[in-house]
């Protein structure tokens, strides 16, 4: 006896409610073609509502994928969009994964976008927007190969908290867990808006990650050590310590100096108009990056770079490398790393402990314990007086004690001095 091929399952036998009770529940989902290579299939159960499955690209080459995403609208169900979705939405979501009828999540041509590659489309954004690229590049250390090539509208939100507690179990502290999870929850929003209580949800930043990591070069001497042991190995990285060291800049802002920024008018009192850091809660970072704040630097300092610009344009990087090129404006952290860590090691410090930014931590550590206003502090180091207060309390609260201890006033008898030998007499 011939067996029989199983009848085709047609749309009409999906389309509703009424015409799929009429199908006999079974393990395998009953499938329709919704496009090349794209189906959507219908999981008919013993008891309860169904399940909508999409299924694209298996069966060629055994390439590609299957999964149950939606429960459909059985039983009475309302349709919501996005957990109960009728026969028609489950179609239209599908074909979106698998890049046709326009799907949000995909490039321009249609295909569906993975998390790799919604990382990769995020990069001209924060270039037009004047941030760093290596922003978009940070989540990729700590992805899984599987995570990376997964269609974005497939990620879940358990999967994104087992990507925050996997970087946890790296032993990485909550504040760069949450510059991470910042990183990527951009991207993905930035690829799919419409899952953005997805993103919010997995990438919520963690509490109390925000504690000061301040790391101060107490030792003047050091500082000074470290400052000539930078001129020693590399003139120009030395320039670049030496420019760091004085104005408590980050060691981002220096490198976009141009040489019109040294002003020497007044040969006792140079200074130099540092551009601002991109941070500061703006959106139009870009702007901000563009805009000066006066810094004060020694006589000394601008001696040297004076002599450093000497024959170029007013509107030529005023620091450059050993090789004669500009500092990296997006990363030169990688160009001077290995010689910072050398010359950090050489003065007997931690190179995993102490790098640039100690300079300018020290800095506003200096002028907070000589009792300069935390308004001026602030607007020295391109920061707020909140943010100053926040991760300097301490430092502080270290000369204020001793503004405050000059008003105390004395109540009470006086203490009799001890072994006095005069006697008081009564009358």
């Amino acid at each position: 006896m011939t067996r029989q091929k199983a009848a085709k399952t047609t749309t009409s036998q999906l389309q509703s409610a009424t015409a799929r009770l009429k199908l006999k529940p079974q393990t395998r989902a009953y499938f329709v073609k919704v496009a090349d290579g794209t189906w959507v299939g219908y999981r008919k159960p013993l008891s309860g509502p169904g399940s909508w499955v999409a299924r694209v690209g298996v069966g060629e080459g055994g390439k590609g994928w299957e999964k149950t995403l939606w429960t459909a609208d059985d039983n009475g169900l309302k349709a919501d969009g996005r957990e109960v979705l009728t026969f028609w939405q489950a179609k239209t979501e599908v074909q979106m994964l698998s890049g046709r009828a326009g799907a949000m999540a995909t490039d321009n041509s249609g295909a569906v976008l993975t998390v790799d590659e919604a990382l990769t489309a995020y990069e001209p954004e924060l270039q037009r927007r004047g941030a760093a690229i290596r922003n978009a590049k940070l989540p990729r250390r700590h992805l899984s190969a599987t995570l990376l090539s997964k269609p974005i509208t497939l990620v879940t939100e358990q999967e994104l908290e087992g990507f925050r507690d996997g970087m946890f179990a790296k032993g990485l502290a909550a504040s760069t867990v949450n510059r991470v999870m910042n990183c990527l929850r951009a991207a993905l929003t930035q690829g799919d808006k419409t899952r953005t209580h997805i993103w919010r949800g997995g990438l919520k930043a963690l509490p109390d990650a925000t504690e000061a990591n301040n790391v101060v070069v107490d030792d003047e001497a050091k500082v000074q050590q470290w400052v000539a042991e930078a001129y020693a190995l590399d003139h120009q990285l030395g320039l670049l310590t030496h420019t760091i060291a004085e104005s408590g800049a980050r060691p981002s802002q220096p490198v976009r100096l141009r040489i019109r920024d040294l002003i020497t008018t007044d040969p006792k009192a140079p200074r130099l108009m540092m551009p601002k850091s991109g941070k500061g809660g703006t959106r139009n970072r870009a702007q901000r990056k563009l805009e000066r704040y006066p810094v004060s630097i020694s006589p000394g300092l601008a001696a040297l770079l004076k002599a450093a610009a000497k024959g170029r344009p007013e509107h030529a990087p005023l620091l450059l490398r050993k090789n004669g090129e500009p500092w990296s404006e997006d990363d030169a952290c990688s160009q001077y790393t290995r010689d910072v860590r050398a010359i950090v090691e050489k003065i007997s410090l931690d190179p995993d402990v102490y790098g640039l930014m100690a300079f300018r931590h020290t800095s506003i550590t200096r002028m907070l314990c000589k009792g300069t206003p935390t308004e001026v502090v602030a607007k020295s180091h391109d920061t707020s007086e909140q943010m100053i207060r926040k991760h300097y309390a301490a430092n502080i609260l270290n000369h204020s004690d001793a503004l405050t201890r000059k008003t105390l006033p004395s109540f009470g008898p006086a203490p009799e001095p001890p072994n006095s030998n005069v006697v008081v007499l009564k009358r």
